[in-house]
């Protein structure tokens, strides 16, 4: 199971590996109301879920008003056409009222695949629970760090795909991507060890449509500041960050041969290993001292099991949403 988070941070739950969420999200991570999950791979039914504060929608007498600090109990009813099976549960919980439902359809009603669909229902609403108030903003900024790591974990498919393609271009603007990522980890792993917390600044892993972020060369500098880098590899990265701009943006009107390209990727692949390595020394320094994202008895990747996996694999699908890089669940 892998956790979903609503957008605004108002309620979590558990859903299948192999469940992808339907609504097309944008590039504000904003989502509209029900939320919906399928299948990857011939999909026979969809899950919805939605949630409204109690002063948008009539308490109804049917649902009990229940405690968010124990196991829902949601309430069943079921609705049938000609051409579909909908079950739908409702539940009142603190502030908010919450419904859901499986719709699929009645020519697929004694297939296996519905009742496995069915039973994974069942166990995805008892993972459901609605965040305190309080902690709502919380969850959006996890939110935030699980979605830099569906997309690093994704960025692989499309630098892998490059190198396999010869598509220097496409290697040095990935590679430079990845480098960036890994040292704005690398910094919030720094400051949780210097801090002693566990708390994850978020505007490292973040930047909003029309929000002024922090660019890459300014992660260079904070990086270089802490020295979590020193001034050489510093100076590499600033250096082969204006080659990468030379060809981005001046490839036509430059002298710049195709072949300058190659070397300029070859050079990207290079460096962009010189920096996973410093990130890799501070995630095992945060394994060591237990403190921060991997002090929390995070697997080593010697550890790592078929579902852990097919749970990356899932993370990169979820980025994709393109059936081209699907990976098969």
């Amino acid at each position: 199971m892998k956790h979903w988070t609503e957008p605004n941070g108002i309620f979590i739950l558990n859903i299948p590996i192999e469940w992808k969420a339907k609504n097309s999200i944008n590039q504000d991570g904003e989502n509209g109301s029900p939320y919906c999950f399928e299948l990857y791979n011939e999909p026979v039914g969809c899950f919805q879920i939605s949630c409204y504060p109690l002063d948008e929608k009539k308490i109804n007498p049917n649902l009990p008003l229940q405690n968010n600090n124990s196991e829902i109990e949601w309430t069943f009813t079921q609705q049938d056409d000609e051409k579909f099976i909908t079950l739908l549960f409702g539940a009142q919980i603190d502030d908010h009222l919450c419904f859901a439902k499986y719709i699929y359809s009645k020519r697929d009603e004694s297939k296996k695949k519905i009742f496995d669909e069915l039973e994974k229902v069942n166990t995805v609403l008892k993972t459901f629970r609605l965040i305190p108030k309080e902690d709502r903003h919380c969850a959006c900024d996890l939110d935030k760090y699980d979605n830099f790591l569906m997309s690093l974990c994704a960025s692989y498919d499309l630098l892998y795909n490059a190198i396999e393609s010869e598509s220097f271009i496409e290697i040095l603007v990935v590679s430079a991507n990845q480098i960036d990522a890994f040292l704005r980890l690398s910094i919030i792993l720094f400051k949780q060890i210097s801090k002693t917390t566990n708390q994850i600044e978020t505007k490292y892993l973040f930047q909003r449509e029309n929000e002024s972020g922090i660019t890459e060369r300014k992660i260079y500098s904070e990086a270089n500041e802490l020295r979590i880098i020193d001034n050489s590899l510093n100076e590499e990265l600033n250096n082969l960050y204006d080659l990468r701009n030379r060809v981005i943006h001046r490839y036509i009107i430059s002298y710049l041969k195709t072949r300058d390209i190659i070397k300029i990727s070859y050079d990207y692949l290079v460096l962009h290993e010189k920096v996973r390595l410093v990130l890799r020394r501070l995630e095992q320094q945060q394994a060591t001292i237990g403190i921060g994202i991997y002090g929390q008895g995070v697997k080593s990747f010697n550890d790592f099991d078929d579902t852990d996996r097919r749970m990356a694999y899932s993370y990169a699908n979820d980025k994709h949403l393109y059936d081209k890089l699907e990976r098969k669940l």
